[in-house]
């Protein structure tokens, strides 16, 4: 089992649909402003998407993902598949590192724009040190310098208070990535939080220490960056950060 997938997360996910419901409002309403240029998507680490909306993917003529998980190709095609049929966009799902193998990934797909999905915040446990998953989103980063891409990723995770953010209605909050954003505290909940994001933080009632995902400088300076707060579970919470990078002139799609 790895924190990636496995029939466990997606057991998961699909008992945890309703609680997530609210979660899922705020990534649609996110993508429902996002309008790329390309008429091709690859999504890396798309699991089954379980928490993407089939209307945006069927403004695609190509859609194209990619997951290291086994099971995530199958579930994809029976969650998405019927709905991307009926609207002529063509579905392909290949079981693979494409992290591991990102250079050869985007020169495969040369005009296709880029959705990482839940996955560049899991890059801190997939290496050995602090410094390694630091090295691998700079590294990403360089490599997407031209391209179209976007990502919605774990920013912060951690502890919420009994009692707290369950019985009340998800925030969502938006700003423009920094420049340098210096992580500091607030309170004494202990919750790593940019400059301008004290009313987001301070709304997820956070308990103890929250975990850095390291992933706060992801997006180029001046990107309109949408904070979502996503209840994994009844006393745990994760805090996404959601952005799209364009960069080409905006072609016909249909």
């Amino acid at each position: 089992m790895n924190r990636s997938g496995g029939l466990f997360w997606h057991a998961r996910a699909w008992r945890r649909q309703g609680a997530w419901r609210g979660t899922c409002q705020h990534i649609k309403q996110w993508l429902e402003q996002v309008h790329p240029n390309s008429s091709q998507l690859v999504i890396i680490g798309a699991s089954a998407g379980w928490m993407m909306p089939s209307p945006w993917l069927q403004g695609f003529d190509r859609v194209s993902t990619v997951d290291i998980d086994r099971w995530a190709a199958p579930l994809f095609r029976m969650r998405h598949g019927s709905a991307l049929k009926s609207s002529g966009t063509q579905l392909r799902c290949h079981t693979g590192d494409a992290l591991g193998n990102l250079q050869a990934l985007l020169a495969a797909y040369p005009d296709a724009a880029v959705l990482f999905d839940n996955v560049l915040g899991q890059l801190r446990f997939m290496h050995g040190s602090v410094d390694e998953a630091v090295s691998s989103l700079d590294m990403i980063k360089q490599r997407l310098v031209g391209r179209e891409w976007g990502s919605l990723h774990d920013a912060y995770s951690g502890a919420v208070r009994r009692g707290g953010m369950t019985r009340k209605k998800l925030v969502t909050f938006q700003s423009l990535q920094a420049v340098a954003a210096v992580p500091t505290l607030s309170g004494d909940a202990g919750v790593p939080i940019e400059h301008g994001l004290a009313p987001f933080a301070n709304q997820l009632e956070a308990e103890g220490e929250w975990l850095d995902h390291l992933t706060s400088q992801v997006f180029p300076a001046g990107t309109t960056v949408h904070h979502i707060a996503w209840h994994y579970s009844r006393h745990y919470c994760h805090w996404l950060q959601a952005g799209w990078v364009s960069s080409k002139p905006r072609a016909c799609r249909k």
